[in-house]
């Protein structure tokens, strides 16, 4: 069992406690839309900072800044909490278009002592480069196994893991061609496939297919941002389709108004919500198909701007779950043993 780091091998068995879908940097500014009313042009354009945290506790796309994290010195800050809190690994699922810097996770990787496995492909098609159109399957599944078998961007630090494939509300065309290629990928390498789903949607099982007759084992397979909008029957779908469901919005409690809403749909369930979900899809037979992280994407997130940081999960979860009544063996299995399946290249890796 191997799986591959920003810094080179490591046995599967070595990475610990694991959260799978994280951003240490990102650039989702483009995606970005400003709201013509008066009240809320007045800080679009403002860098984070008190004045606008009341604002972005419940938007957090109400500011343009709040949408970039590329402090690199701040993001081994907010690491190392991780790292205190007993974390091993990160999975940083930042792909192409929207702020991958490979050579930076490698310093970052080397500052903090952690594991960092990176993540290669496409983001939604928004984010696409503009000759998307004219590239084949073929040419972008030849992209992603370069960024696993040689390196990224012309560096020498590779991809351990393919995606976060993005995925609209519904799937695009050029989005299907990458999940095609996707699959080429994995075929080609072993690794895991992340897919970004609409936190609003269902279409994750679509995806899912797509990979499937594309020769992905689903078990290979993580299907994100189901905990948004929490439908415990479509995860228990996914489970027996027999891929994984990740929540992975864990400190995530906004609340968006229908005047705002545009890059995201509408409300984000809470905390104990979640985990009073994940209790009964454990209690329904499907703990060795559930993941968990807190998809780091925006400043906020971070301790340094009011967040909880990527140690949430460690620090405030867990009792959340022990009160719930999930067993400590339970989320060991959760934290260590179904990431670190899922992440196994093999032995060819």
């Amino acid at each position: 069992m191997s799986v591959m780091t920003v810094q080179g091998l490591r046995d599967a068995a070595s990475l610990g406690v694991i959260t799978p879908h994280e951003h240490i940097l990102i650039d989702l500014r483009n995606q970005f839309t400003a709201h013509p009313e008066a009240t809320r042009t007045a800080y679009a354009e403002q860098e984070v900072n008190i004045r606008n945290l009341d604002v972005l506790s419940r938007d957090p796309y109400a500011v343009r800044d709040n949408l970039l994290m590329n402090d690199v010195g701040l993001a081994e800050t907010e690491l190392l909490e991780y790292k205190k809190a007993g974390g091993d690994t990160v999975v940083d699922a930042t792909s192409i278009g929207i702020g991958r810097d490979p050579e930076a996770l490698m310093r970052i990787s080397r500052a903090t002592g952690l594991n960092v496995i990176a993540g290669c492909g496409y983001y939604t098609y928004d984010t696409h480069p503009p000759d998307m159109d004219r590239r084949t399957s073929q040419q972008i599944a030849e992209e992603m196994i370069r960024d696993l078998t040689v390196g990224m961007a012309g560096t020498l630090v590779r991809s351990g893991v393919i995606g976060e494939i993005g995925t609209s509300r519904e799937i695009m065309p050029n989005e299907k061609k990458v999940l095609v290629a996707a699959a080429a990928a994995h075929r080609q390498t072993g690794a895991g496939v992340i897919v970004h789903t609409y936190p609003w949607g269902k279409e994750g099982l679509k995806a899912l297919q797509i990979l499937k007759d594309g020769g992905v084992p689903p078990r290979k397979v993580s299907i994100n941002h189901v905990d948004v909008d929490i439908d415990p029957a479509y995860c228990a779908q996914i489970a027996r389709a027999g891929a994984l469901f990740e929540f992975d919005d864990f400190g995530k409690e906004f609340f968006i108004d229908r005047r705002f809403r545009g890059f995201a749909g509408g409300v984000f369930a809470r905390d104990i919500e979640r985990v009073k979900a994940l209790k009964r899809l454990i209690d329904e037979g499907h703990l060795h198909q559930i993941l968990v992280s807190c998809d780091v994407c925006l400043k906020t997130l971070l301790h340094r701007y009011g967040g909880w940081g990527y140690d949430h999960i460690l620090t405030h979860i867990i009792p959340m779950m022990l009160d719930e009544g999930i067993t400590p063996q339970q989320i060991d299995v959760i934290l260590k043993d179904n990431p670190r399946n899922f992440l196994d290249m093999g032995p060819a890796a």
